[in-house]
């Protein structure tokens, strides 16, 4: 049961520092009325080796928490629930990369 409670911890911690990094690093500095690339966030996140790095380490985390201290019940719920935030924003990213991808195809 520690490992699933470990990866549910180590995924809530690299979702939410996931987009924390996005908005800090990319769209915290931009002007008004301006517009980033896809290519900026995927260079930014799965083009990127620390990024990777930073999946194990959460997930490393998350099972050396998990594994030491097993946490009241009501924590794990509120990790599952809070946790849809960044899955939300991946699947809304996904989206649009599979639109954009149909979009692009369609007229060459």
């Amino acid at each position: 049961m520690w490992i699933l409670k470990g990866t549910l911890l180590g995924l809530w911690l690299f979702g939410f520092g996931t987009m924390f990094y996005l908005y800090f690093a990319v769209f915290r500095p931009l002007t008004a009325h301006s517009a980033v690339a896809f290519n900026l966030i995927t260079s930014q996140t799965t083009q990127n080796p620390l990024w990777w790095v930073a999946l194990v380490v959460c997930l490393v985390f998350g099972y050396a928490i998990a594994h030491r201290w097993s946490g009241p019940l009501t924590l794990w719920i509120a990790l599952l629930l809070t946790g849809l935030v960044p899955a939300g924003y991946l699947a809304l990213v996904i989206m649009l990369a599979a639109r954009l991808k149909h979009v692009s195809q369609s007229h060459l």
